[in-house]
């Protein structure tokens, strides 16, 4: 997954009042591993292994600590369910129309007149 788009979701998060005290790594992590189980059968579960093989083992056990502590994962057996459902549902979305959306949202906020 390209980091342009990482960071234009983890900035559009940032937004949302349940990220706002969530640090930049721990929705990087959150990004990264909705779309690493977008195409899964189970979109909205992480299982430990693919966790791990998206970051270093303490990085994202940090992560998933922050990101259940605010209500975006909740621990299951054997890995971590997404409560983001706008997220997963997102990344469900054919590319060609998540480009679209982010390149949109990238217009909007940096060509908009002040």
């Amino acid at each position: 997954m390209r980091d342009s788009v990482v960071f234009a979701q983890v900035k559009s998060l940032k937004r949302k009042r349940h990220a706002a005290h969530l640090s930049g790594t721990a929705l990087e992590i959150h990004v990264r591993a909705v779309a690493d189980s977008a195409g899964t059968a189970y979109p909205a579960f992480v299982a430990d292994e693919r966790l791990d093989a998206i970051a270093p083992g303490p990085v994202t056990t940090m992560a998933a600590l922050e990101l259940c502590l605010v209500g975006l994962w909740y621990r299951a057996t054997d890995g971590y369910v997404i409560a983001d459902l706008d997220l997963v549902e997102r990344f469900g979305e054919p590319t060609s129309r998540r480009w679209l959306r982010a390149v949109g949202g990238f217009l909007r906020e940096y060509l908009s007149p002040l």
